[in-house]
């Protein structure tokens, strides 16, 4: 299969690693010192089972590249109308666009600018970062990847990415849902994830004490109120699922919002609490909780995104 990978950093190294390792023909499209290190010395994988360094093709700009049979679509959420634009020469009438960010919104985004056919949706479940120029670390359990066809039928693109994932040993399952996993997820990184983020907290002492508590619940009700009332997959109880799945997560468990916060490096805060807002506003429905992780986040973000 022909891949290419927009966004080589944590998800898109760490898969399209292993789908290069794995044979498939597979091009990195990234910037700076990221880039300049895979072309020089390739790119290394850590885990808790070893490390591996492969050669790659990595370039900065995909204009001259031939049509591929996929695009693994992994740029931040903020960079999605521009990465989409930069796709369309390796869009051909059979190219699969699978994004693997962040948010509800991307789907659409994309769809404008390469057509409704060609984009899917994934969720992908990962300790996945940039451990360095030209490395990329997992520093959990194996990644995993759900996706699917909006309708969920099982098609021959479906097929045909879960044949070259099983070759490449990647942990996978095409869902019959997608819309659901898209939103739970969406549920857990913004409700959760963003609590962290503003709080500046590791899950562990949001959840162990009762005003962590309520903020959390209160940020996830938020999410699930907008949701149900926009017709979106999430029943009345997601919001206390999504508590118990975070009473489960080591101690220092932070999202990756709140770990670029630390950083300095540009937050999708817009594509997260930001779309609770927006969508909030046109429903008619408060959402305090969001509107202050929006308006706070919002003052931290850099003039310019990394490299």
């Amino acid at each position: 299969m022909r891949v290419a990978v927009l966004g080589a950093g944590g998800i898109g190294g760490y898969y399209g690693a292993r789908l290069a390792k794995a044979g498939h023909d597979v091009v990195f499209i990234a910037r700076g010192a990221h880039l300049e290190a895979m072309q020089e010395r390739g790119l290394t994988v850590l885990t808790p089972e070893g490390e591996s360094t492969l050669p790659v093709v990595a370039v900065a700009d995909p204009q001259g590249l031939d049509p591929v049979d996929l695009v693994l679509f992994c740029v931040k959420a903020y960079d999605t109308e521009s990465g989409a634009r930069s796709i369309v020469p390796l869009v051909a009438s059979d190219t699969t666009v699978l994004t693997v960010q962040n948010g509800v919104d991307n789907v659409v985004s994309i769809a404008s600018v390469v057509g409704t056919g060609a984009v899917l949706a994934a969720a992908v479940y990962a300790a996945l970062q940039i451990a360095g120029p030209g490395v990329i670390a997992r520093t959990g359990a194996e990644a995993r990847i759900a996706f699917g066809e909006p309708g969920g039928a099982v098609t021959a693109r479906t097929t045909c990415i879960a044949a070259a994932f099983e070759r490449s040993g990647i942990a996978y399952q095409v869902s019959p849902d997608i819309d659901r996993i898209l939103w739970e997820k969406f549920l857990f990184i913004t409700g959760v994830g963003g609590v962290t983020a503003l709080a500046r907290s590791g899950i562990g002492a949001l959840v162990s004490s009762p005003e962590g508590r309520a903020l959390l619940a209160a940020s996830c009700e938020e999410i699930v109120t907008v949701a149900r009332a926009e017709g979106a997959p999430l029943g009345p109880e997601a919001a206390r699922a999504a508590i118990a799945q975070a009473e489960k997560l080591p101690a220092p468990w932070r999202s990756s919002l709140a770990r670029d916060l630390e950083d300095g490096r540009r937050l999708e805060v817009g594509a997260l609490s930001g779309a609770v807002v927006r969508r909030g506003r046109r429903l008619g429905i408060v959402t305090p909780i969001h509107q202050a992780i929006t308006a706070c986040l919002s003052v931290h973000q850099p003039k310019t995104s990394g490299a």
